[in-house]
């Protein structure tokens, strides 16, 4: 009988379970987000001047439809209000406000030829090192992202992305 009881007790202590359980978090909804979620490293990419010479458009899944990373520089606003320079910037304050960044990092979801984009996503966090400004190119690090109305306005209980690194340059 001992024996049982010390096997009883060594089995229970060997279990890993604390005692305590932790619901795991449920899947992330990308019918209803049209985004993968949390990006994870993209490693390096290359993206184009399409919107002009201060941005750049990154394709994040070609699709169709089609998810880009669009980057802006705006001299004259945010971390860039005395003109665009390198460096490594915080996505944070007025950059991290749709209407007045400097440093504006967005996500366009499903974009669909002949009609556009279907969701946005503004980051409000995360990190941005430049070395070039024109066309960007550089590096993002930790960037959170929260679905936006088209004028920038955060969409309550709306969805929101992460992408943990990415390297980037612009043709």
């Amino acid at each position: 009988m001992r024996c049982l009881v010390i096997s009883l007790l060594l089995s229970a202590a060997c279990s890993g379970d604390s005692g305590t359980t932790t619901p795991d978090a449920p899947p992330y909804d990308t019918g209803r987000c049209l985004i993968t979620g949390n990006y994870g490293d993209l490693g390096t990419k290359t993206g184009t001047t399409s919107q002009g010479p201060a941005t750049s458009t990154i394709v994040l899944d070609p699709g169709p439809p089609r998810d880009s990373l669009f980057i802006k520089l705006n001299a004259g606003k945010g971390v860039f209000a005395g003109g665009l320079s390198t460096g490594t910037f915080s996505i944070s304050g007025v950059d991290a406000d749709f209407s007045n960044c400097g440093l504006c990092t967005n996500l366009i979801a499903d974009i669909v030829a002949g009609s556009g984009p279907t969701k946005f996503y503004f980051a409000d966090s995360g990190s941005v090192t430049l070395t070039a400004t024109n066309p960007p190119a550089g590096m993002l690090s930790n960037v959170h992202l929260n679905e936006v109305m088209p004028s920038g306005t955060v969409v309550p209980g709306g969805c929101q992305g992460t992408i943990s690194a990415l390297m980037f340059s612009t043709n």
